[in-house]
């Protein structure tokens, strides 16, 4: 059986994963990016590999640990080592526009959105876009973080002046269609091997920051004397929409092996798609709740197991 590496920059999120392994009887190898170097004409070790990295890696100090991934990535594609969520994955994972733009040509719905460089640029684009309110987030972003719902121009503008403003990432903010929905959750389906897994309702009403993964959760507000709710909850409600169908043949066309994918109903009961998770994280709880014969993460160590066969 060959080495199976999973590439990574936060110990937090594997430990679910290192458990599906070790409940298999399997050894997992690490291999922790965040800085060093990439030599094209050596050869890298044979194995094989799963890609891990995340687009919030700056939230933890690693700012470019993606494009010391995406590098290493190629270089293992190169010497054709299997790796799961190869280059597309990493490629999209940091990129939302270009999220947008794939799925659209594989005919999904997604909200209106405009790209925008340069910060005089957002307020004559905000006009231009003519929809009130919006939503602004950053090109790169991960967890929901930098989301900012906006009700008037007027308070753009002061948005825009305020201590609260950031440069994103990679200096791109999108503007985007906020969706009236009569729901205060968003939807997430998970998908392993390109395959459907599950759906879980994500409630959006404490804001946009839904990291599903326990150790999100660990920091919320937490109360000794009373049960805080998870605002995760896997639900049945489109095991069988032709959307799932169209995200399992979008992840097959564009090679994406593991994914979470964001939609929400508009006022029309259309399904639109807006977030795509390549490094994708789970809520035990929830799945505790649903009495699943089989995790997710049990469901990636089963898939990687049997590829390293």
């Amino acid at each position: 059986m060959q080495d199976i590496y999973i590439i990574h920059e936060n110990e937090e999120w594997l430990v679910p994963l290192k458990k599906a392994f070790s409940d298999k009887g399997i050894n997992a190898k690490e291999w922790f990016l965040n800085e060093g170097q990439v030599n094209l004409n050596s050869e890298p070790p044979q194995g094989i590999f799963y890609n891990r990295m995340s687009a919030s890696s700056h939230t933890r100090g690693n700012r470019f640990a993606p494009e010391l991934t995406r590098a290493t990535i190629n270089w293992l594609e190169l010497h054709n080592r299997k790796v799961f969520n190869g280059s597309r994955a990493i490629y999209y994972e940091v990129d939302k526009f270009s999220q947008y733009c794939a799925l659209h040509q594989n005919g999904i719905l997604t909200p209106e959105t405009v790209a925008v460089i340069g910060k005089s640029q957002l307020v004559g684009a905000a006009k231009n876009f003519n929809q009130l309110p919006f939503i602004i987030k950053p090109n790169r972003g991960g967890k929901g973080l930098g989301v900012k719902l906006i009700s008037s121009i007027e308070d753009f503008e002061i948005f825009l002046n305020s201590n609260e403003y950031e440069e994103p990432l990679d200096g791109t903010w999108l503007i985007q269609e906020y969706i009236q929905s009569e729901q205060s959750y968003i939807t997430r389906a998970e998908f392993v091997g390109s395959k459907f897994l599950y759906t879980v309702k994500v409630n959006t009403e404490s804001g946009f920051e839904l990291c599903p993964a326990d150790v999100c959760e660990i920091s919320d507000a937490f109360c000794p004397t009373t049960k805080q709710e998870s605002k995760f909850e896997i639900i049945h409600d489109y095991d069988q929409h032709p959307l799932i169908t169209q995200l399992e043949q979008f992840l097959k066309n564009t090679k994406i092996d593991i994914a979470g994918i964001e939609f929400i109903e508009n006022q029309q009961g259309e399904l639109l798609v807006y977030d795509i998770n390549t490094n994708t994280n789970y809520n035990g709880g929830a799945e505790n709740k649903a009495n699943l014969e089989i995790t997710a993460m049990e469901s990636i160590a089963a898939l990687l197991i049997s590829a390293a066969k």
